[in-house]
């Protein structure tokens, strides 16, 4: 009996090990999560700005479980990152983990710049490169088109509209009709 329930405990770690390396936000011991729309001008990352410029909040939303995970899958997929990015930073949409009124984790995202900065290290965001030559190549970090969307829509279907733009720009692959 004993060698069953140490057999368990271990099939039950591992299978909590593999789900963690692909949704690193499962390690955040959490109670709730707050999406924040903000002007994020100058890398006014949304820690600083809950601190220090709340007058830069425009909107805040308590997020579901589901809109939780949802946000949490777009961002942890393996086919999220694989673009270029640009080298500002200036986010208008983050999400923060609380744990009794105390922040936990933090994920500021910026559509314009094409990236995020987490507080917790997302492994997909190292998976992908972009080679210059045979000596140096560097991270695509950079949101894929897809990702962009979702992340768009996501926005969207939760009332946070003021600093999205058009999701046309350098970071949007360009459909070429080959037919003439």
């Amino acid at each position: 009996m004993n060698k069953k329930i140490h057999i368990f405990f271990i099939a039950v770690f591992l299978t909590l090990s593999v789900l963690s390396q692909s949704n690193p936000f499962l390690s955040i011991t959490y109670d709730m999560v707050i999406a924040y729309e903000f002007q994020g001008e100058g890398l006014l990352l949304i820690e600083e700005c809950l601190e220090k410029q709340p007058n830069k909040i425009s909107k805040t939303l308590e997020l579901n479980k589901n809109q939780i995970e949802e946000i949490e899958t777009i961002l942890t997929s393996e086919t999220a990152y694989g673009n270029s990015t640009a080298s500002c930073f200036d986010p208008h949409f983050s999400l923060v983990y609380y744990l009794e009124g105390k922040v936990v984790g933090t994920i500021n995202i910026c559509l314009d710049c094409n990236y995020l900065i987490s507080s917790v290290e997302i492994p997909s965001t190292k998976k992908k490169y972009i080679k210059i030559n045979e000596d140096y190549s560097y991270p695509a970090k950079g949101f894929s088109s897809a990702t962009r969307r979702k992340i768009s829509q996501l926005c969207k279907v939760i009332g946070f509209e003021k600093f999205l733009e058009p999701l046309e720009s350098i970071f949007i692959e360009v459909k070429i009709n080959k037919s003439i």
